[in-house]
């Protein structure tokens, strides 16, 4: 994703300064114009402060993400929460005018079964595992800073490529799902970078109308493109961190769903015929 948004952010004419830790595999980004590496630790303040010196704005996306995120949560905490603050410290001595962009996860709605209305920012956080409490206790760093920032909820990201399904899907048969495309997610997080009314706000961004349905339709949808049957799915027992979510204000900032569900489709079956040629 980190990559993606770089090169969006390049297309748009951006000078783009990446941060990462140093054993990241830079290829492609070193040496490229407009495109200024700072090597470092984000829970370090000293690389942070370096990084975070003379810019416009920020998009924060380092995170430890599940699995890993619950086997080691004291890691996750470090990473995830006082990595947060450390960089909200540093913009705020280095660049305080700066737009901090902090990628979060719809995850920290918890268990939103059962599940009736559209999930809107206004319902109250409820994390029930590492992984949402990290995110939840993140943006209540940002939300309190005296920063321009903008906090993005982002519901589970769909990957145009084939990819073997897993063992046991992440949601329930007939739990709500909303995904949103992966090139609309690096959409959304590279607008709200300078979106001119969308600070101090905490958006979903999800699909859209075309990318709500059934956990069940999702796989059925699925398993059909890769010629397996749908009868073989194995869904999670209990409900996931997935529902149908109120966007139509991150979308009016934004303007960020722009890849329907049918597309995504095709672009699966597209994937798979290039496998096949090869």
């Amino acid at each position: 994703m980190g990559r993606l948004v770089v090169g969006n952010l390049l297309e748009q004419g951006h000078t783009v300064r990446v941060f990462d830790l140093p054993t990241v595999n830079y290829e492609g980004l070193e040496g490229e114009p407009r495109v200024e590496i700072a090597r470092g630790d984000l829970t370090n303040p000293s690389d942070v402060g370096n990084a975070c010196g003379g810019v416009d704005a920020i998009a924060h996306l380092a995170a430890i993400l599940p699995p890993v995120a619950e086997a080691k949560p004291e890691l996750t905490r470090h990473v995830n929460i006082d990595g947060t603050r450390v960089v909200v410290e540093a913009a705020l001595t280095k660049s305080p005018s700066a737009r901090l962009v902090l990628s979060s996860s719809v995850s920290v709605y918890g268990d939103t079964t059962p599940q009736g209305d559209e999930i809107t920012v206004q319902r109250d956080a409820n994390p029930d595992d590492v992984y949402a409490v990290s995110k939840a206790e993140s943006e209540q760093i940002v939300v309190e800073s005296n920063l321009d920032w903008v906090a993005l909820r982002i519901s589970g990201v769909a990957v145009p490529v084939f990819q073997e399904p897993p063992a046991e899907w992440p949601f329930t048969r007939d739990e709500r799902i909303e995904f949103v495309h992966r090139d609309d997610a690096v959409s959304a997080l590279s607008a709200a970078l300078t979106a001119p009314n969308a600070g101090h706000n905490i958006f979903n961004v999800s699909g859209g109308p075309t990318w709500r349905m059934s956990g069940e339709k999702y796989v059925t949808d699925y398993y059909e493109l890769v010629e397996a049957d749908p009868a073989m799915a194995v869904y999670q027992a209990s409900p996931g961190h997935f529902d149908w979510y109120q966007s139509i204000d991150g979308q009016v900032a934004l303007s960020y769903q722009n890849t329907p569900y049918d597309r995504y489709l095709e672009q699966i079956q597209e994937d798979i015929m290039k496998m096949l040629d090869g």
